[in-house]
């Protein structure tokens, strides 16, 4: 079970604990569980002082002059967060002396306290107040001392009424506009309970179960899941169950962050407010800036702007081992091994440091003697250790060879129409297989061990699975299937498939349980499909030169990419580029067109494979800076940038004749 409150949060550091949102004591003065070690805790933030009179910062008038055209209380309380977030607490105290301006109200402060300190019904009563009408909310009884060194009673005597969105003045920290206040002591409580399990408190934490949690009646699935936990024979049991990292770690911090997200941000500043406005004005240089295609971030000292030399538009080689139209082509995930297939039935793969040919596959051209209407490689994978690669074929077969030494490992040859694609599952042991044909549209095989190997040369029709619907009946005579498979995807951690069908359909297998778990339907025939790295977005392809970026789980249509030309050939796109922040394709007018994936903005179209089709087009993996084109000119084109052109010039003499036959300097 995974809790609310568990995410991206969990990757940061001390997270609210002392100086997120203003945390208002120093990373050196906050344990684990929130509580301060020494006397210093929330000093300047709170009270305008540190402990001891010899620490009294006189305050400032307050200066109310904007700054640049900004609010300089909010700037200066901005400021004051970030500076304790570096760590600067004596810079801090200085800052909030001089500027007359504290970060925090001693009831936020009050509040941050007993949520790291695990009081919680403190807690609510700071965030909700004594008059809220819950029955979890304190009363106006008082003296408990928390972290910071105000009492409750202290902190209720120095707050002032905060009007609330229904008219009524009540006591609390004003809330934003979207609070949920029932979630939010759900949130409380259920940190409660977890803490008192992780105590072996057993009693305690079911009374908070039945009369603290469950009449929130906020969530019965989850409040059923936490009951569960009682179960659990030890505290490393439980955190593991629970998916939480327990008192004494972070989950304080982060629930702290979680409710924050609540609370007005005038009184309570967002965590690492200063960073997130840099990271949102590098966010915009970066999408404003055509070429950018790097994953370092824009420097802070000026405005961002890639140069057209650093991106990948100019051809650097052209191969020329093929004797026929190029089809398909994919570079090994290490980026070592580029692999490419065409009409002529050939497979060539090449070393990507010289581009000089390490293997050349004729497999498909000996299986069954295929005639020109037959003959030819469409698609090729590489296995995710880079061992293996598959070859399909319009013969109705299959190959997988080694990359190592080029044998064949295993092959299959029982379809009734053409192979056309095939994607790996992690474990680069198994592998989905999708054709045209009505008996085995998609189908899950494997790579046979050592010790089954055949006679002609690997394991032979080694099937493991088959998706039909309705299943293939060898009793019938006519065996009508709902789909033919145009072209499959395997998201990185295996856990889903995707796959384009003949009749303009898209089908989502969860291939833990292999069962179809979604279809969608569009208007035009469909040529390829990809997941993002992430798995949240599918770039299709279709006729009409038709683009798109869908959400992986709803189907919708996230992003078009305008400009390409497809109407009687299959074009492949994928993602590509540092951080796959570009979409690129082929066209049937002969260009490369590249388009920025966030914006759909086209950033290049490159009249690439002059007289014919661009079939498809493959980035590498590891060298941002080198894509790939293949096209009905029998070519394969290297693709780098300007200044990498002028680099290689330098010292072209060695690196240019080690090329030997295969590839051939563009000039």
């Amino acid at each position: 079970m995974r809790l609310d409150h568990t995410h991206e949060h969990r990757a940061r550091q001390s997270t609210n604990g002392s100086s997120a949102n203003g945390g208002s004591s120093p990373h050196s003065h906050t344990n684990g569980s929130g509580k301060s070690s020494n006397s210093e805790s929330n000093g300047y933030h709170n009270n305008g002082h540190a402990e001891g009179a010899s620490a009294v910062i006189r305050h400032q008038p307050h200066d109310g002059t904007p700054f640049h055209g900004h609010d300089r209380e909010e700037v200066s309380r901005i400021l004051l967060q970030s500076l304790s977030d570096l760590g600067y607490h004596g810079a801090a105290k200085q800052l909030s002396g001089e500027s007359g301006y504290e970060l925090e109200i001693p009831s936020v402060a009050a509040f941050r306290s007993a949520v790291l300190g695990g009081e919680w019904e403190e807690a609510e009563a700071v965030l909700f107040g004594s008059s809220g009408g819950d029955e979890g909310a304190e009363g106006d009884g008082g003296g408990v001392m928390l972290g910071n060194g105000h009492s409750v009673a202290e902190w209720k005597r120095s707050r002032e009424l905060v009007p609330s969105r229904n008219g009524h003045a009540r006591r609390g920290l004003p809330l934003a506009e979207s609070a949920d206040t029932t979630f939010m002591r759900f949130m409380l409580r259920q940190q409660k309970y977890l803490e008192l399990l992780e105590n072996r408190d057993l009693n305690a934490a079911l009374s908070v179960l039945r009369t603290e949690l469950t009449p929130l009646k906020r969530d019965i699935a989850r409040l059923h899941a936490l009951s569960s936990l009682v179960m659990c024979q030890s505290p490393d049991d439980l955190r593991r169950q629970a998916e939480w990292d327990g008192a004494e770690g972070e989950s304080r911090n982060l629930l702290l962050s979680d409710l924050s997200r609540y609370i007005a941000p005038s009184v309570m500043i967002p965590e690492h407010r200063l960073a997130t406005l840099f990271t949102a004005v590098q966010e915009e240089q970066i999408m404003n800036c055509r070429y950018h295609n790097t994953t370092a971030q824009p420097s802070l000292y000026q405005d961002h702007e890639c140069p057209a030399d650093d991106f990948p538009l100019e051809t650097y080689l052209e191969l020329r081992n093929h004797t026929d139209e190029v089809w398909h082509l994919e570079f090994s995930h290490d980026g070592s091994m580029l692999a490419t297939a065409g009409k002529d039935g050939i497979v060539c793969v090449y070393d990507t440091e010289t581009f000089s040919l390490r293997h050349e596959i004729q497999e498909h051209n000996r299986n069954n003697h295929p005639t020109d209407s037959t003959k030819g490689v469409c698609y090729v994978a590489f296995s995710p250790n880079d061992e293996y690669l598959i070859s399909c074929s319009q013969n109705n077969d299959f190959v997988v060879i080694s990359t190592r030494d080029g044998r064949r490992v295993a092959h299959a040859d029982h379809f009734d129409y053409p192979v056309t694609t095939a994607a790996w599952l992690p474990d680069s042991e198994t592998f989905v297989i999708g054709t045209q044909g009505s008996q085995r549209p998609l189908g899950l095989y494997s790579v046979p061990g050592a010790n089954a190997t055949s006679s002609s040369g690997g394991m032979r029709n080694n099937e493991i699975h088959s998706w039909r619907d309705p299943p293939w009946d060898v009793s019938q005579k006519e065996n009508r299937n709902s789909f033919r498979i145009s072209d499959c995807a395997v998201s990185a951690d295996g856990s889903r498939m995707a796959a384009t069908t003949l009749d303009h359909g898209i089908m989502v297998f969860d291939l833990r349980s292999r069962t179809k778990i979604a279809e969608w339907s569009l208007e035009d025939k469909l040529t390829s499909i990809h997941f993002s790295a992430d798995g949240t977005q599918l770039l299709v392809s279709m006729n009409g030169g038709r683009v798109l970026a869908l959400d992986s789980v709803t189907g919708d249509t996230i992003m078009r990419y305008e400009g390409a030309q497809q109407d009687k050939f299959v074009i492949r796109s994928s993602y590509g580029g540092a951080g796959e922040n570009f979409v690129i394709s082929g066209s049937e007018d002969s260009r490369v067109l590249v388009w920025r994936r966030q914006t759909g903005c086209l950033v290049a179209s490159l009249e690439a494979h002059i007289g014919g089709t661009v079939n498809a087009v493959a980035w590498s993996p590891t060298n941002h800076g080198i894509f790939a084109s293949a096209g009905d000119d029998r070519r394969v084109r290297i693709w780098a940038s300007a200044t990498f052109l002028r680099s290689d010039a330098a010292d072209a003499g060695a690196s240019r004749s080690s090329l030997g036959s295969y590839g051939q300097r563009f000039r």
